[in-house]
């Protein structure tokens, strides 16, 4: 290795260092003040150590009516979107893989065009919400799910990466009898592992902290977590009522708590499927 290739390595460490430090320590300083007395919390002298350390915030925030139901809704519309979105986007991007011409697909480049309009241009919010409405999806967990099924971005790496397998292996399939369906469910999808997991971790990381469409879509109590916890966040909720228990309990504690219960699943997951990132994305990204 060159000096000039060690300094790069060099750089690129300190660099990944910075990043990860900037990633890190607002959630150290977040954690510290859950786990931190109220007194420590209102005087400001909790930084990356908890101070007085007890978990009441978090039994606290468990003990909240709304808190669990909207856990319960995010995780459902999370396992929706997930199942939805990647059998849309795997069929769509499968069909989009075999091209044009005569051996392709009729009219590829008009699906193509379309499918880059789309991805460009949209209805906008008041045309999108009147759409949501008026077929009765209002306050529903399809309102959640539905108009986010397609996107467009997902599908291009995906038809990418399907565009990437060797075709000797789809004609070898079909010479044995098999139809599209049996090529698409035997083949290609366990074929494409990498960017499916790529792919759904994208998804499952914006749906469930995605909140403003809980916030026109859903009414009431019946909202997601990431929803609630915007509300919770933007507005206080200490009153006359709890004075005496904010008195034991800060109020920054308790919505520390509930952010990190809230991305819990998020970081119980990325480390499980971050290996097939590189192998994925880089894949999917080549376009012959």
């Amino acid at each position: 290795m060159t000096a000039a290739e060690r300094g790069f390595q060099f750089f690129n460490q300190i660099l990944m260092v910075l990043l990860a430090l900037i990633c890190l320590v607002p959630l150290l300083h977040v954690l510290a003040i859950s786990l931190s007395s109220s007194p420590a919390v209102m005087s400001n002298q909790v930084t990356f150590w908890p101070i007085g350390l007890n978990f009441n915030s978090y039994v606290k925030a468990l003990e909240n009516p709304t808190f669990l139901p909207a856990l319960g809704l995010s995780a459902e519309r999370t396992i929706l979107s997930l199942a939805i979105s990647l059998l849309v986007n795997c069929l769509a991007a499968y069909v989009l893989s075999k091209g044009g011409g005569r051996d392709g697909i009729a009219g590829y480049s008009g699906f193509v065009g379309f499918f880059i309009v789309a991805m460009l241009f949209n209805g906008g919010m008041i045309p999108t919400y009147l759409l949501v409405t008026n077929i009765g999806l209002y306050n529903t967990i399809w309102a959640l799910v539905l108009p986010g099924a397609v996107n467009v971005f997902y599908l291009i790496l995906i038809m990418n990466f399907f565009k990437a397998l060797p075709k000797e292996l789809e004609e070898a399939a079909f010479m044995d009898g098999a139809n599209h369906w049996q090529v698409f469910a035997r083949m290609f999808l366990p074929l494409s592992l990498p960017v499916l997991a790529t792919v759904g971790l994208f998804m499952v990381v914006n749906d469930w902290n995605e909140w403003f469409m809980g916030s026109i879509y859903m009414k009431g109590d019946n909202v997601p977590l990431s929803t609630l916890l915007k509300s919770i966040i933007s507005v206080p909720v200490v009153d006359a009522s709890n004075a005496n228990e904010v008195a034991k309990l800060n109020n920054r504690s308790i919505r520390a708590a509930q952010v990190l219960i809230g991305a819990l699943p998020i970081l119980l997951i990325y480390p499980v499927l971050q290996r097939f990132f590189t192998q994925g994305i880089v894949i999917g990204a080549v376009k012959e």
